[in-house]
């Protein structure tokens, strides 16, 4: 009996002993894992890193390269295009001064004609002719309204519904601004 208690204890403690080291091999195996995943992690980031550290040095790189080419032909270019600004400016101001000469000119040859034509009939006839031939062909461009240059004349007569201004429209309508800022037209039909 007491080998059979002692057969008993001796497999008791094996079994024992044998779950246990299972057990501990166990959370071995999990810190394993972690560490690989960590290991993965680190090397992914040390990745991406270089791989970042890799296209911002070939940015860099051509834009040393963009900016050499720049500066290699920059002058000669540089050169070119402020040439053609100072032309395009320099006929710009002379076709600006020739229209003000011509408009000045227009207005002095008409006073020249009103005073001929206080002379004599016959003159002035032919100074009129001469005058209004240049005034066509050195006469500036028109320009046309824009809303903003016009102005809707006022009716002091009328009155809106809370002592708002009337205005005329530019087709005859009579309107005042209302509260809101809208134009409220006014009827036409008197009932």
């Amino acid at each position: 009996m007491k080998k059979t208690l002692s057969a008993f204890c001796l497999l008791l403690g094996l079994t024992v002993a044998f779950t246990g080291t299972a057990q501990d091999s166990k959370p071995s195996d999990s810190k394993a894992k972690k560490e690989m995943k960590e290991a993965d992690a680190s090397a992914k980031k040390a990745a991406k890193a270089e791989t970042k550290a890799a296209k911002e040095a070939t940015k860099a790189t051509k834009a040393d390269a963009k900016a050499a080419a720049t500066d290699a032909t920059d002058p000669l270019k540089q050169k070119a295009i402020d040439d053609r600004m100072a032309n395009a400016r320099a006929a710009k101001a002379a076709k600006k001064a020739a229209n003000d000469n011509a408009a000045n000119s227009t207005s002095m040859t008409a006073a020249k004609t009103d005073n001929a034509g206080l002379k004599d009939d016959k003159m002035s006839k032919t100074s009129a002719k001469s005058s209004s031939a240049k005034t066509m062909s050195a006469a500036p461009k028109e320009e046309k309204a824009t809303p903003a240059d016009y102005k809707a004349p006022v009716d002091p007569s009328q009155k809106g519904p809370n002592g708002e201004k009337v205005m005329t429209g530019p087709r005859g309508g009579k309107y005042y601004i209302n509260k809101n800022g809208n134009k409220t037209y006014l009827s036409s039909v008197k009932g």
